[in-house]
């Protein structure tokens, strides 16, 4: 049974064959080593990621890093050690990663400053209060504003009349189809 296979197999094999010209397994084996050649370059791209960087290719990320980010100078990192450097990232990241959004920041502000019993503190709420009162007269003023906006709209608005009749002609027609 597998004698009967084989055979079919490579009767088939030598069929196809004989059907390619030559410039068709020219052109199939061209496409075979480009894939291959894709392939290993491929494989070699995936093993240096899988290595680990050197010292001097880490020093220079970290150093571009700082320069980009934290505003460090060539001048000021090329004298330093790779510790040092490292350090610097490091506290640089440690800051970025810990990040608190501002309007946060402010809420946490403005709890403390209600708890403590300075007269600058008292001072600081006055105004606060002062301002939240302009601001409550500027929106009342808008809503007015509204009001009067939409009164005017509704008498500037048209009426329109029903009795005027308008002929329209389409512009492109398509002439009948005649079909035998």
């Amino acid at each position: 049974m597998m004698d009967v296979d084989y055979e079919l197999a490579a009767r088939l094999q030598a069929e196809e064959q004989g059907e390619f010209t030559i410039e068709e397994k020219s052109s199939l084996f061209v496409e075979l080593m480009n894939k291959r050649k894709k392939h290993v370059a491929r494989l070699r791209a995936e093993e240096q990621r899988k290595k680990p960087k050197t010292k001097a290719q880490k020093r220079n990320t970290m150093s571009t890093y700082l320069k980009n980010m934290a505003g460090y100078k060539h001048n000021q990192l090329k004298t330093k050690s790779f510790e040092d450097i490292q350090m610097l990232f490091d506290k640089e990241m440690k800051r970025v990663n810990t990040f608190v959004d501002m309007d946060i920041e402010l809420v946490k502000g403005s709890e403390t400053r209600t708890k403590g019993s300075s007269k600058r503190d008292g001072e600081e709420l006055e105004s606060e209060k002062l301002k939240k009162q302009k601001l409550d007269e500027n929106v009342e003023a808008e809503v007015d504003d509204d009001q009067e906006d939409a009164k005017m709209k509704k008498h500037m608005e048209i009426v329109p009349d029903d009795d005027v009749v308008i002929d329209a002609i389409p512009l492109a027609t398509k002439p009948p189809i005649i079909v035998d």
